[in-house]
């Protein structure tokens, strides 16, 4: 009788551990990138579906062995987009060992289909499913060759950007970068004082690094420790060289109309939140011509859909350094505006590291000059960045380890 026990203990033993060998769907997003609708598929081990279509009605078919959906496919939204290809999607088991994911189209597409191994930032596989009208891409009046799936997935795993992400060990210490703006030949922004903008975020980056490093397993680089012009795309590059884990890029901004004051934090957004930060945008991207990226010889299809895919999460993690950040920078300075703001600034242009430019305030107002030029002041700035910046490390970097 305890033979049996055992034997049957051992039976749902293995099949237990069979079960939890499966890979497992938990997450599934959906967006509209102008003519291309996007699938993402976020999976704990790597998974590779067939993938086919069917006409009357259009639709696209992906099987999947030996593997589970968390999600039910038919309750995810989808964005309200008059281009989305997608009128609705349905996963079932079609046999034994199979599921089936479908996805009903408006009308024929080409679907493209790879996958993405997990990176630092993120730690699950994802599979990509992109969708083109068929009209687009791949119909017989077009002269460009379209990539066969097998191609796409072949290519998939080139992301390097600059140098490949180095994974995280627990006692590896957190690396931030810090960016003092401007320098050199380059004065940044002039009070009417004459104060330089360069030489005040020079001493508050100085401060705020031994802030940061009081902290337990934290170093702290900077991409300029005194006065030197350093190009935008070296100083993103110096970030991606060191691996870091945060960049933070500090301004004083100056503005024609003497009583605008506050501070404010930016993250990237191709598309600016407001007139002011187009203008700051456009201003800072003239001090260099290049975005400082150098990405790999590669397929440019497969270049462009991992970046986005990648710089999208890491905006999403910019997005939540910088609100942590306003909210201590509230405490010590009026803000311009309530919230995190959006602009196409260039330094903020690397997609693996969450990014956030500071404008602590603007020199062409009088008390905030007499304010960035006090080194009491400079000092309670950097304690509040460094507070916000800490929470950031040991909700969202901390915990990966």
């Amino acid at each position: 009788m305890k033979f049996v026990r055992l034997c049957s203990f051992i039976i749902l033993f293995f099949v237990a551990a069979t079960a939890v060998a499966k890979p497992v769907v938990e997450k599934i997003r959906v967006g509209q990138h102008g003519a291309k609708t996007r699938i993402v598929l976020e999976v704990t081990q790597s998974a590779k579906p067939s993938v086919f279509t069917l006409p009357n009605p259009s639709r696209v078919v992906l099987d999947f062995s030996n593997i589970l959906f968390k999600p039910d496919l038919t309750s995810v939204l989808l964005p309200k987009n008059e281009k989305m290809l997608i009128q609705k999607m349905r996963q079932g088991v079609f046999k034994p060992g199979v599921v089936r994911m479908v996805l009903d189209v408006k009308a024929p597409v080409t679907p493209t289909v790879f996958s993405i191994p997990p990176s630092q930032q993120n730690k699950k596989y994802r599979i990509v499913i992109d969708l083109r009208p068929r009209e687009v891409l791949g119909n017989k009046k077009s002269s460009k060759k379209v990539p066969s799936v097998a191609e796409l997935t072949k290519q998939a795993p080139l992301a390097p950007v600059v140098r490949p992400k180095v994974p995280r060990r627990k006692q590896d210490p957190i690396i931030v970068m810090l960016d003092p703006g401007h320098g050199g030949v380059d004065p940044g922004a002039v009070g009417l004082k004459k104060s330089r903008e360069k030489h005040i975020v020079l001493e508050i980056a100085k401060k705020l690094k031994k802030e940061l490093e009081r902290q337990k397993n934290v170093k702290v680089y900077l991409t300029r420790d005194k006065d030197e012009y350093v190009k935008l795309s070296e100083r993103v590059k110096m970030a991606q060289r060191r691996n870091a884990d945060v960049f933070i890029s500090l301004h004083a901004d100056a503005h024609k109309v003497r009583k605008v004051r506050g501070g404010s934090v930016y993250v990237l957004s191709e598309r600016s939140s407001d007139k002011e930060a187009a203008r700051l945008a456009r201003e800072a991207n003239d001090g260099d011509l290049f975005a400082g990226l150098d990405i790999s010889k590669e397929s440019k299809e497969v270049q462009n859909i991992l970046i986005d895919l990648t710089q999208r999460e890491t905006m999403n993690r910019s997005s939540a350094l910088g609100q942590k950040v306003l909210k201590e920078l509230g405490g010590v300075t009026k803000l311009r505006k309530g919230k995190v703001l959006f602009a196409g600034f260039r330094v903020l242009k690397a997609p693996d590291i969450p990014s956030i430019l500071v404008e602590l305030a603007y020199l062409s107002n009088p008390t905030e000059e007499k304010n960035l030029k006090s080194q009491r002041y400079q000092t309670r700035l950097a304690r509040a960045l460094a507070k916000g910046v800490s929470r950031y490390i040991n909700e969202r970097v901390r915990l990966k380890n």
